[in-house]
């Protein structure tokens, strides 16, 4: 998600000692290794597709039953009173990275993830953009995924962090104005932080994501996507004139055809035929756009069009999990 700094410090602590607890008597054979395979990098998932072990973003989030053997984790994400995505316990090798990356996605598109570091040292570095931070145990973080960013453990420990994502609900967005953010000269000097103790006998409910991705792409939230990634395009002083126009052309005809055929067919199953035509059409000319056309953070368009529109717009195989 874009937001107008690279990180926020959220007004919240936990017990860090518990935590370490609860992580440490887990068992090795419960991390799995990065979808990417990247070096040094593995997960525990904690909510997930359908509660299982998986790296999924679409379809119902339920809690696994890893995260119901952590007591204290699960309080931590309760505590939070926010609708859950897909929520992992995430694991870095000393000396190793999280490769550079942005998520352009339609997942991240309007979702922030939530770093709660358990296992750290101070050469641990988080990168977004030209700032780094060093997030301390038992801190709560957010940061801007839409830029570009990254991860280099360079202490001599594993490094473990909750990592929650959330939409956000008003009561976040206004717990955010109350964070303290770095390298930001006007940043208060009177940053609090809420502690959550440990409460052997709280009970938790944690209420998950179960409609997270469209069975088909409501007009309006296509046409709101495309301008979104059209304006952003428009900032960039390099992008050519004449991929501008031709961007203005594909995003007009995906538009107006979509919402032609919504007006006809809506979700109905006699339309998805009609709608992955023009989606696969739409896409061959996408494809032409060179990795030079770009938007604010550095992304192709190109990718960003694919990923954050033209896959979310049309997801036939959730049929029978989105009634």
């Amino acid at each position: 998600m874009k937001l107008p700094h690279e990180f926020y410090q959220l007004p919240l602590a936990f017990d860090v000692k518990q935590l370490q607890k609860e992580v440490l008597a887990l068992d090795e054979c419960q991390w799995i290794e990065h979808p990417d395979r990247f070096k040094g990098n593995a997960s525990i998932p904690l909510v997930s597709v359908n509660g299982e072990i998986n790296n999924d973003f679409n379809g119902p989030m339920q809690v696994t039953q890893s995260l119901n053997d952590l007591p204290y984790h699960k309080q931590v994400i309760a505590s939070f009173g926010e609708i859950i995505g897909r929520s992992r316990l995430m694991r870095l090798a000393p000396g190793c990275e999280v490769p550079i990356h942005s998520d352009t996605n339609y997942h991240w598109y309007k979702r922030v993830r939530i770093h709660i570091p358990i296992i750290t040292d101070e050469n641990v570095l988080f990168y977004c953009e030209d700032k780094h931070v060093n997030m301390e145990v038992g801190q709560a973080w957010i940061f801007d995924s839409w830029k570009y960013h990254r991860v280099h453990n360079g202490g001599n420990t594993l490094r473990v962090h909750l990592v929650i994502d959330i939409a956000g609900s008003s009561r976040f967005w206004k717990l955010l104005e109350n964070s303290y953010v770095p390298f930001d000269v006007n940043a208060s000097a009177d940053f609090k932080a809420h502690f959550l103790a440990y409460d052997l006998h709280h009970r938790t409910t944690i209420h998950t994501e179960k409609f997270n991705t469209p069975l088909v792409m409501t007009p309006g939230e296509m046409d709101g996507l495309i301008n979104d990634v059209f304006n952003d395009a428009l900032t960039v002083k390099t992008n050519r004139g004449s991929d501008i126009k031709l961007l203005k052309e594909i995003t007009d005809q995906l538009k107006y055809d979509w919402r032609s055929l919504w007006s006809f067919y809506g979700e109905s199953e006699a339309g998805w035929p009609n709608y992955q035509k023009l989606r696969m059409f739409i896409l061959k000319q996408v494809n032409t756009f060179a990795s030079d056309f770009v938007a604010g953070n550095s992304a192709p368009i190109k990718e960003i069009f694919i990923y954050c529109i033209l896959m979310p717009a049309l997801n036939v195989e959730m049929a029978e999990q989105i009634k």
